[in-house]
């Protein structure tokens, strides 16, 4: 990773150029073209240093609902059991942890009965018992990793 791979990833942390030429306007800003631009943050995004570019939407202001789940796995399924977590729709975080709840994840659904029911079939097919933990105050962290 050299410098200007430092500088494309310092300005997408901030803002992605939400516009019809997003990779022209990133390279201009770092001194290379569009093109150069679009292949270094695929190659950044093969290499795992980028993990996605989306939006981040305000999910209660589209009227959904979400709640952290955390959950006893054996270690030995840990894996697996996060890869089905992972791949189910409406998950966003899935990570691992030390303790009795070595897994925790949040879900995102229209409506509190579309989660449920996707904890209960997850309950049942791998017999967990999923905690659920509700959001009582939202914090709005904004991350940035200045390289």
């Amino acid at each position: 990773m050299d410098e200007i791979d430092r500088k494309i990833l310092n300005l997408i942390q901030e803002e992605f150029p939400l516009s019809e030429r997003p990779f022209e306007d990133i390279g201009k800003q770092v001194g290379i073209s569009g093109r150069e631009a679009l292949k270094r943050i695929k190659e950044l995004k093969e290499k795992g240093i980028i993990r996605r570019i989306g939006p981040i939407l305000e999910r209660k202001k589209l009227g959904y609902e979400s709640v952290l789940c955390g959950v006893h796995v054996d270690e030995h399924k840990t894996v697996e059991i996060a890869r089905e977590i992972s791949a189910l729709t409406g998950v966003t975080h899935n990570y691992e942890r030390e303790g009795d709840l070595n897994l925790w994840f949040t879900i995102t659904k229209k409506t509190g009965g579309e989660i449920d029911r996707a904890l209960a079939d997850l309950e049942k097919t791998y017999g967990l018992k999923i905690y659920r933990f509700p959001e009582k105050k939202m914090f709005k962290i904004k991350t940035y990793f200045p390289l």
